[in-house]
């Protein structure tokens, strides 16, 4: 579910998480399959930044961080390291544009027809 005050609000969103046979010792690798407008997620590949997930990585974590963290991007999006740069420029130069624009995407493939 998209986090509330964010423009992915009432957004359900779908992943796809692929665990490796290593796991719990790598991460799993985790894809939006619902598409996002968002500066760290790749808009034809749903892809996040791997690191964001695997830099601080111990057998110890585990699917509920995984969420956890893709919950904080969704909330506090980081247009200083993107995947998508043109979203990010957009969010640092014209936020209004960047947040109707996601608000949009999220209403139109992340909520219930």
């Amino acid at each position: 579910m998209g986090p509330p005050s964010t423009p992915f609000a009432n957004g359900t969103f779908a992943l796809d998480m692929k665990f490796p046979p290593q796991y719990p010792f790598k991460p799993p690798d985790i894809k939006f399959i619902t598409k996002v407008h968002h500066p760290n997620v790749k808009s034809d590949t749903g892809e996040i930044c791997a690191s964001l997930i695997g830099e601080k990585w111990s057998p110890t974590l585990n699917v509920r961080h995984c969420a956890e963290v893709l919950r904080k991007i969704l909330e506090s999006p980081d247009p200083d390291n993107p995947l998508e740069d043109g979203i990010a420029t957009m969010m640092r130069e014209k936020p209004k544009e960047y947040e109707r624009m996601a608000m949009k995407c999220t209403k139109e493939f992340a909520m219930g027809k």
